[in-house]
């Protein structure tokens, strides 16, 4: 091909055709660009379905590192709701010395502890590549940086309640039968848990801290599931029913249907624990939550805008016998009622 425009060109010099040749060159020379522009816009397309397709695998881990993390949250707040269980029995003054002799591990009720720590890595490389990420996948990014703030005030709850275990720690330590296993020390230990008001402090301040980092672990949870739900809504088009599906797949549960004219007499006591929850509008207009306890005390009150999912800190602190109960009435920018629900633990509310 080369040796072909050669030959022409010398062939237009030699019949002294200046001007044929002149145009001649500008066309090849324009070939040449085109030539180039397409080899360009040919890497240019490679380059993108390489993006793509990096992309596309990230999302996929990332699906699988969310439903670990999911599971995850779900072991450690099983343990916790037995530390819970366990400290409700001393506050009450139910548990017994035959109760010690059988469980030789309540000695280390308040020093004990179930740390998560979730799959970050995939997250937060999808968050670093923001700038090239198709802008369709935007919301998904804004998801995972809802998990990325969680996982902060997460982080932030437990060097509270570490502090608390260590100092609960160094407290036991003090007591010579703390390390000692002789049935004098066991009696004395279990004098010591039994009777001693100090030691009863001593749980329920653990108890706080508890409550505190258990919350949060269920706001992360939450918050997995809301990205999760981002994902497949956003890149395989998930339908409202097949979210629902998908929330009942990992046996979370939907909110207590209760109607605008539900009296306070009637309410539920959903939830034992503090506990956070995720809320979903996939409505095409602004939603507001009006949301309470029981007993009509405020917790929040929150907007959600069309086709999004939130989480919300659940109810204050209240004690050993508060109200953890979230009643949610769901209204319209005028102020109207559109329904109202009861929050159940690892729940969900889907606005439709």
């Amino acid at each position: 091909m080369i040796k072909f425009f050669r030959k022409i060109r010398q062939s237009m010099i030699n019949q002294n055709r200046t001007k044929k040749y002149l145009l001649y060159a500008i066309g090849e020379i324009i070939l040449v660009v085109i030539g180039i522009l397409i080899a360009l816009q040919v890497n240019n397309w490679n380059e993108e379905r390489k993006k793509k397709t990096q992309i596309d695998q990230l999302l996929l881990d990332i699906e699988k590192d969310l439903i670990s993390n999911y599971k995850t949250t779900n072991y450690t707040l099983d343990f916790y709701r037995k530390q819970d269980s366990l400290v409700r029995l001393i506050a009450a003054k139910k548990l017994t010395e035959e109760d010690y002799n059988a469980n030789y591990n309540l000695r280390y009720l308040v020093s004990n502890w179930e740390y998560l720590i979730p799959k970050e890595k995939n997250i937060n490389q999808f968050v670093e590549s923001e700038k090239i990420v198709n802008a369709e996948y935007k919301p998904i990014i804004e998801a995972i940086k809802d998990i990325q703030y969680n996982k902060f005030a997460l982080d932030d709850t437990w060097s509270n309640l570490d502090e608390n275990i260590e100092n609960n720690g160094k407290t036991l330590f003090l007591f010579n039968w703390f390390v000692k296993n002789d049935a004098i020390s066991n009696a004395k230990a279990i004098d010591y848990f039994l009777n001693d008001e100090s030691y009863e402090t001593l749980a329920l301040a653990y108890w706080a801290k508890v409550q505190n980092y258990y919350d949060k672990v269920t706001r992360y949870r939450a918050q997995t599931m809301a990205a999760l739900a981002t994902i497949k809504r956003v890149k395989y088009g998930y339908s409202n029913k097949a979210i629902i599906e998908l929330f009942q797949q990992y046996n979370m549960q939907p909110f207590v249907n209760y109607g605008c004219d539900v009296e306070s007499a009637e309410l539920m006591n959903l939830k034992k624990r503090r506990a956070s929850e995720l809320y979903a509008n996939f409505t095409n207009e602004t939603l507001y939550l009006n949301i309470t306890n029981n007993f009509s005390q405020p917790v929040a009150t929150i907007e959600i805008t069309p086709n999004t999912f939130r989480t919300i800190p659940s109810s204050g602190y209240f004690g050993l016998d508060g109200d953890n109960n979230n009643l949610v009435k769901v209204i319209d920018e005028r102020g109207h009622c559109i329904n109202a629900y009861g929050a159940v633990e690892n729940g969900y509310l889907i606005i439709e």
